[in-house]
This record gives C-alpha cells, sequence and structure tokens, in this order.
C-alpha cells in the first residue's frame, strides 16, 4: 500500500517560490564529463581552495575574511539597470583601464565566496544572480571584441582577462553557452597569441608570456579547444630556456625584467607561481607539458629562490619597484615565493620535491614575523603548506651555507648559519634602480653598493623601513648625497665601467668588486673603486680611488641599522659606551673597533677598522610616509630611529680610501679580543688591486682593476698575478688550492693568464676554459673567458708534497739553477728520507752559492709548507 505525504499549503507557496526564484537560469542538461570539465574543476579547486576543512581555525578566519570582503563589494556593487559603472569608485573605467581590472578583482572576490563551502554566502542564489548580471554588463560595455585598447596594455592583455576567466571558470554552471562563448571571444580579441603583445606586437617574454600563457590555456578550458590550450602550452617552452640577455632566468641563477633590472621577487615571483599554477593544470592531461626544459623550473628554485631567501625574508635587493609598496615587505614576499615552491613540489621530481618541503619547513618555522603565519594566505596554500608542516617525515633544511655572484645581475649573498649578506651593484649592463609608475621615487642609492645584513632581527627591513631610512645614506654605500627630483620612469641608470661583478671559490668564499661612476645616475662626478671579501663569519670591505668634484660631502657608510622603538640601543666604540639618547652625533678619531647592540639576541653587530679610522656617528629618530617613495601610497606618517656609522672623505676628495669589515653576532668582548688579534690582513688597496687575507680559513681574495701584468704579495712573497682584469678567490686547506677566476668585465673576448707561487702535485679538477700551462715551480694557468658572462672558472689542485720537491730538485739541476750534483743527489737523499728540516738547512746554507736565489725560493717555500701541515 502506498503512503502519500500530505503537503500543506504553506509548504508548497515556499517550493512555488523557490522555483520561480530558480528561474532566470537555464538548467543546462546534465552532460558526462570530458577531459576540458575535469581541468576545469581542478582550475576551481586552486581558486576556491579545493578539499579542506571548513572548521580548521586558519582556515575558518579566512573564510570570514574573504566573505566579510565579497559582502562589502556586494553591498556596493551598483545593480541599477541604467548602470555606467560598477563601483562607484571606479566610475573614470573608460579613461582609467585599472579600474577594469580593479573591477573584476571585486567581482571574482564575490564569486570565490559563491563557491566557498562554509562561506555565509556559499550558494545563495541572489549573489549569483548578480555576479552574472554584472557578468553580462561588463561584457557589453567595458570588455569586448569590439573595445579598443586605452591606458596600460597590461590591463587589457593580462590583468583583466585572467580576472575574467577566473570567474568564467566559478560561474560555469550559471553561465549560458552564449556568455562563455561572448567571454571567449573578448578573450581572444586581446590575446589571440601569447608569445606577442597584441597592442604593438612585441615579442612577449619572461612573466608576461607566462601570464598570457595562462589567460589562453584557460581560455581554452573554457571553450573546450584544444588548439588554444595547446597554443598557450607551447608558449612556455620559450620561458624554461635561460637567456644570455635581456628578459628572463639565466645559468647563474639571475633574473631580469625590463632589460636591465633585476626582478627575482616581482616579476619573476609572479614568473614562478604562475608555471607553479600552469604546470598544475596541465599534468596528468593529455596537454601535459613534455619539454625536457622544464626541469629548469625547478632548478630556478635552487639556483634563484633558495639563495635569496632568509628565514623567510625575501631580499628586497632584488625586487626592484616593490620596496616602495606598504604590503609587499621581504616577508609579505618571501610568503608567496614559499607558496609556489609548496606548490612546485606536488609537481618536482621526487628527489627535488624532497628538498623544496625541507626548505618550506624550514622557513616557515624560523620565520616569526606573522602573529599567524596562514592569515593571509589563499585556502588552496593553507591546506598545502600545514600539510608539509604536519608531515613528521620532513625534516627543515638547515641554514645555507653558501657564497654565490649572481654575475647577469650584479647581485651578491653570503650566507653563514645566523646571518645573511646581500649586496646590491650596478653596472653598464644593469640599472642602478627602476622608476617607473611613480613608483621607487628614491631609489637612487639602492643598487650602487648597498649592503644588507640579514640575522635575527627579522623585521630590520620591515616596518616602514623603506620610507624612513635616510635613502642618501644606505650602508654599504659612497655617498655625495645627490640624487634629486623625481627620476624618469624606466629609465636606464646605468654606470658606465663594466667592472662588476666577483668570484667564488668552493661556493663557500667570494670576491666582489664595483668600478663606479654617479655621471649617468645622480650626475655626480663621484666616482671610485669598491671591493668586498666575504671570508666565512665576517665580510672585508675596502675602497680606493674615490674622488669627486662636487663640493658635496663625500661618505661612505658602514652602517645604517634601523633600532629599537626608543632608539637606545647600545653602541661601544674601543671599550667606551657612547651616549645611547637620540640626537647624538660624534667625529670619532682612531677608531679601532665598534660594537652595535642588536634588537634582539643575535643580531648584535661588530666591526673592525684596520689601523684605526675617523668615523662619524648619528644616532637619529626619522619620519617619513610611504607616498614619498610611491606616489600610490599612503601618506601617513611613520617613524624610526636609525644608527649610522660613517667615514667622512669631506668636499672634493682625491683618491681617498678605506677599509672595515663587519662580524654579525659579536659581542663587544669578541670585537676587543679581535681587535688586538685580526685574522684578515689588507694586501692591496689601491686602483691596481684591491686584496685582502683570512688567515683563519687560508683564503685570499683579489681584484685586479686594470688590463697589466699585477702582482699581490702575501708576508712579503709574490702570490697571485693577473695579466687582465680579474676577480681572484683562492683558498687553502687539507692539501688543496682551489681558485676560483672570473671576468666581471663581461667584456673581455680573449683570455686572463693567472700565476700562483705555489707548486701543485697534480690537478683534481678543471672548468671547461682552463689551460694548465705549469704546475712548477709555479702554478700557471690560462682562462678562455669569451662569452662566459662574468661566471666564475674553478681549478683545483693538489698541493705540493716530497714527490713534487723532489721534481722540482731534479728540474732545477737540469736547468743549472743548482749547479752541484753533490748538492743535488743530497737535497735528494734529505726528500726520500723526509727530513725535511735538514732539507732547509741546506738549501739555505748553499743559497747563492751552489742554489740560485730563485730555486731557493722555490724550495725553501714548499719544503716550509710541507713542515707547517705535518
Amino acid at each position: 500500500m502506498g503512503v502519500f505525504l500530505k503537503i500543506k499549503p504553506f509548504t508548497l507557496i515556499v517550493i512555488a517560490a523557490l522555483l520561480i526564484s530558480l528561474a532566470p537560469y537555464s538548467i543546462k542538461p546534465v552532460k558526462a564529463a570530458d577531459e576540458y570539465d575535469s581541468m576545469r574543476s581542478k582550475w576551481k579547486s586552486l581558486l576556491v581552495g579545493g578539499a579542506y576543512d571548513p572548521n580548521d581555525p586558519d582556515i575558518s578566519v579566512q573564510i570570514a575574511s574573504n566573505t566579510k570582503t565579497a559582502q562589502s563589494y556586494w553591498d556596493t556593487l551598483n545593480k541599477a539597470v541604467d548602470r555606467t559603472y560598477l563601483w562607484s569608485d571606479y566610475s573614470n573605467w573608460s579613461t582609467n583601464s585599472a579600474n577594469i581590472t580593479n573591477s573584476l578583482t571585486r567581482l571574482k572576490s564575490m564569486a570565490i565566496a559563491y563557491n566557498t563551502p562554509g562561506s555565509s554566502l556559499y550558494g545563495n542564489q541572489s549573489l549569483a544572480q548578480d555576479i552574472v548580471n554584472a557578468l553580462d554588463w561588463f561584457y557589453t560595455n567595458m570588455y569586448n571584441e569590439n573595445r579598443p585598447e586605452y591606458g596600460n596594455w597590461w590591463d587589457w592583455e593580462i590583468g583583466t582577462p585572467q580576472r575574467l576567466n577566473d570567474i568564467a571558470v566559478l560561474m560555469y554552471d550559471q553561465l549560458t553557452s552564449t556568455e562563455i562563448t561572448n567571454l571567449n571571444n573578448a578573450v581572444d580579441r586581446f590575446v589571440p597569441d601569447p608569445t606577442n603583445r597584441t597592442l604593438n606586437n612585441i615579442a612577449e617574454t619572461g612573466a608576461n608570456r607566462s601570464d598570457k600563457a595562462q589567460v589562453v590555456i584557460i581560455r581554452g578550458i573554457l571553450g573546450k579547444s584544444e588548439t588554444k590550450i595547446v597554443q598557450g602550452r607551447d608558449a612556455l617552452s620559450q620561458i624554461f630556456l635561460y637567456v644570455t640577455s635581456g628578459d628572463g632566468f639565466y645559468a647563474d641563477g639571475s633574473f631580469i625584467q625590463h632589460t636591465y633590472v633585476p626582478y627575482t621577487l616581482s616579476y619573476g615571483n609572479v614568473l614562478l607561481a604562475g608555471m607553479a599554477r600552469l604546470l598544475y593544470i596541465l599534468k596528468d592531461s593529455s596537454w601535459d607539458v613534455t619539454d625536457p626544459n622544464v626541469q629548469n623550473v625547478y632548478n630556478w628554485v635552487t639556483d634563484s629562490y633558495q639563495p635569496i631567501i632568509y628565514k623567510g625574508a625575501a631580499m628586497d635587493m632584488t625586487g626592484g619597484r616593490k620596496i616602495s609598496r606598504i604590503a609587499e615587505s621581504d616577508h609579505v614576499t618571501g610568503q608567496t615565493v614559499i607558496a609556489s615552491i609548496a606548490r612546485l613540489s606536488q609537481l618536482a621530481p621526487s628527489d627535488k620535491a624532497a628538498s623544496f618541503k625541507s626548505m618550506v619547513k624550514a622557513w616557515v618555522q624560523q620565520d616569526t614575523t606573522f602573529a599567524n603565519y596562514y592569515k593571509t594566505l589563499p585556502i588552496y596554500d593553507i591546506v598545502l603548506i600545514k600539510s608539509i608542516m604536519n608531515d613528521n617525515t620532513i625534516t627543515p633544511s638547515p641554514e645555507l651555507i653558501k657564497n654565490k655572484v649572481f654575475a647577469s645581475m650584479d647581485r651578491v649573498v653570503h650566507l653563514r648559519p645566523g646571518f645573511g649578506f646581500g649586496l646590491s651593484m650596478f653596472s653598464n649592463r644593469i640599472s642602478a634602480f627602476e622608476e617607473g609608475g611613480g613608483e621607487n621615487l628614491k631609489g637612487w642609492w639602492t643598487g650602487l653598493g648597498m649592503t644588507y645584513l640579514y640575522n635575527n632581527d627579522l623585521t630590520q627591513y620591515d616596518n616602514n623601513f623603506w620610507p624612513t631610512v635616510n635613502s642618501y645614506r644606505l650602508p654599504g654605500t659612497t655617498t655625495d648625497g645627490t640624487g634629486s627630483g623625481r627620476p624618469i620612469d624606466w629609465h636606464f641608470y646605468e654606470n658606465p665601467y663594466n667592472w662588476v661583478g666577483g668570484s667564488s671559490v668552493d661556493d663557500l668564499y667570494g670576491s666582489a668588486g664595483m668600478n663606479f661612476s654617479l655621471s649617468q645616475n645622480t650626475g655626480s662626478p663621484l666616482e671610485g673603486k669598491k671591493s668586498w671579501f666575504m671570508f666565512g663569519d665576517k665580510i672585508v670591505a675596502l675602497g680606493a680611488g674615490i674622488t669627486d668634484t662636487n663640493n658635496a660631502n663625500v661618505e661612505t657608510i658602514v652602517e645604517n641599522r634601523k633600532l629599537n622603538s626608543n632608539g637606545d640601543n647600545a653602541l661601544t666604540v674601543d671599550g667606551t659606551a657612547k651616549p645611547n639618547g637620540l640626537g647624538w652625533s660624534e667625529t670619532m678619531s682612531g677608531v679601532q673597533w665598534a660594537h652595535m647592540e642588536g634588537n634582539m639576541a643575535g643580531s648584535d653587530i661588530g666591526y673592525y677598522f684596520p689601523g684605526g679610522t675617523t668615523l662619524y656617528g648619528l644616532r637619529e629618530s626619522r619620519t617619513g610616509a610611504w607616498r614619498d617613495i610611491n606616489t600610490g601610497q599612503s601618506t601617513t606618517p611613520y617613524t624610526n630611529n636609525y644608527l649610522s656609522l660613517a667615514f667622512e672623505h669631506g668636499a672634493n676628495p682625491t683618491n681617498a680610501s678605506y677599509a672595515y669589515a663587519v662580524l654579525p653576532n659579536k659581542s663587544a668582548a669578541d670585537m676587543a679580543a679581535y681587535a688586538s688579534n685580526p685574522d684578515i690582513s689588507i694586501l692591496e688597496n689601491d686602483g691596481d688591486v684591491q686584496a685582502v687575507k683570512d688567515t683563519k680559513v687560508n683564503a685570499v681574495g683579489a681584484n685586479f682593476w686594470n688590463d697589466s701584468s699585477k702582482t699581490v704579495s702575501v708576508n712579503g712573497q709574490s702570490f697571485i698575478t693577473s695579466d687582465k682584469k680579474a676577480s681572484v678567490t683562492t683558498l687553502e686547506s687539507n692539501g688543496q688550492l682551489d681558485i676560483g677566476v672570473s671576468d666581471p668585465t663581461q667584456s673581455n673576448s680573449g683570455t686572463i693568464n693567472i700565476e700562483i707561487n705555489r707548486a701543485s702535485s697534480g690537478v683534481i679538477s678543471l672548468d671547461p676554459g682552463i689551460t694548465v700551462n705549469q704546475l712548477s715551480p709555479t702554478i700557471k694557468m690560462t682562462i678562455n673567458v669569451l662569452e662566459a658572462k662574468g661566471k666564475t672558472f674553478t681549478a683545483k689542485f693538489k698541493s705540493t708534497n716530497i714527490p713534487c720537491l723532489q721534481s722540482m730538485v731534479a728540474s732545477f739541476t737540469k736547468n743549472n739553477w743548482i749547479d752541484n750534483a753533490g748538492i743535488s743527489n743530497s737535497l735528494q737523499e734529505k726528500l726520500t728520507n723526509h727530513d725535511l728540516n735538514s732539507f732547509v738547512a741546506e738549501v739555505q746554507a748553499k743559497r747563492e752559492k751552489h742554489i740560485s736565489s730563485e730555486a731557493a725560493k722555490y724550495l725553501l717555500r714548499d719544503a716550509r709548507y710541507l713542515l707547517s701541515v705535518k
């Protein structure tokens, strides 16, 4: 017997009302899902968050925040039938293309909320109707196949179509086939080809190309067009390749955009995120990426990003104009890079995937600057990063120990446990800075030898550093305070000199240098030569040839550090505590060392001044607004306190010089002890060569400034000779001599000849391009640097040994430098018996009698070396 439900009249009314409310939607017949539908579903998961627990406290906070934002946009949406804009504050969209993109940003926020389980707006049909109506109006009035471009091309060809595609994916089930076709036609009008700009037909590169490839691929998914998906996918192949000029990633880890600006953390960051998205959407589809060069994307992580992220902070020296935006601090930028690396860990080969996850875990654990690390992340990334953090099989990466020269973008990093050092330079290849669209108005000095020191003071370059620091007295720079007025938009502020770069040895120690002139930057005649030698736990900085005729006071800024809120961090100079009140300044003479208290444990810094120097100290409070450095930012004033130390070269110096060492994480007591027994010696500091030896690690760095033969001596004995402009770094340890050589000019079309005053018992390894001409009595080698692009060539040699000395005695006897066979036999016998002390005594006794002075020099050199390592 059937059971009949008795339905009350009120219930029938409610059902009827629901049916009427659904009337605007044409219900599509259910079709079997195809591959396009599966890919569209994947992209929707990326936008909304995929499978997640809405009760997770971090996710629920994000859902609530997103809902609140979407609700505010919905409340202020202009819903009038005769509307001429979608939001009143974007009513000038017909003259300002940015507000076309901005309108879709808001509409996308609403569409995400509509599709987010756990949101109070989830599945709200009134919201869906308003979104679809707005989208229809948008297509009819703002963006369609008949509209011309005006304003910024980026809005028409990247910003707007990307958002339009996302909204179409999110609202696909509410859109008719005609509406989908209309939106696709609009996108095809402005992005018919991802490899070229529609506005002017120039070739797209780097991040722009990736962004447009995304536009075309998602448009292909929406329109179920294999042709468009293939077109977008194939546009990626050029991006995978390393470039040797212009925009893109370089084999040395550099990233350039706008031809001459380091932009790893801006455009490069966008590109990395784009690759993570596109490789995800194409994976396991009929259009998966099969180009073997896609492996370079995973190399970008280790070569380009890992060295410039310190405890979650992405080093601002590769951010370009982004440093002038309050919302893009080093840690916020680092967070976006880390999220992309986490995504790539799901796609990379297993060994790289494991490494990426370890990096992510370490950086998230180390970065304590966020009250809640997940608060601002998209839900998809919250789920992914939490899965990594909660996986006990993943071990956090240890702190990276590395010295790396990014020769193609004039940047250098030196990383050790407890600190990271960054160096920003400019050349005839790389601009000092970039200003554009009113952003980065005071960037004049950011690429002129500015040094960054990252330690446990994780917010040193955060909390309004950039609008409050004295932009004309940045640490590391030699400055005359020039650079006024608004810079020229997108201008190449070049250095007329090309000697800019450096060399590394074993990726552990390095030398860097910059021959600079401000003539094409600020217009000042100031010029000079600057070098930095990075040995273990210290950085040694030298300056020479500093000359100016501008009648301005010239300084070299050793430090300009942001202090605590009271500005009273202790400064100790040669054991004397200096006044800690704001407003203090003093010119101090005969300074041997200084110590600055950090803002927290693990952030103290020591400074050593070889031979003593006169130093100017200043403790000041500074106020500035982000509007001062970016016309699109807030006028709200912020105040920070700073302590600076500087060499004063005076007005119109001629061939002035300086020398100092920075020793991170040292106490005042450490510095007093160090100054009494330093482990560095300045070998040369002039216009021909700048060179330093670190006796602690037995490393030598030398920058040769001229194309003429020049020798650097150590302890009165010649050590390195170069016949060309070159940077050379050497390390002697464990019976081995390692040598790194580069052509920092990147203009030498021939060779560099290097002679090292050591004998070798054999070659361990040589980079291609190195020819060894002799191993004894000195090492001579020729390096072919044609098209080397500033790379370091590495040679590794076995140190001298007893057989090597025996061979040397035989050779000297043959060429009559030892003119007595009996003496030669006696020396060989002592070597056979390993009696080095007697060998030394006999050589000294027969020197300039039967053994030439030159032969004795080499024999004693190697015998004493062997005695020292016994």
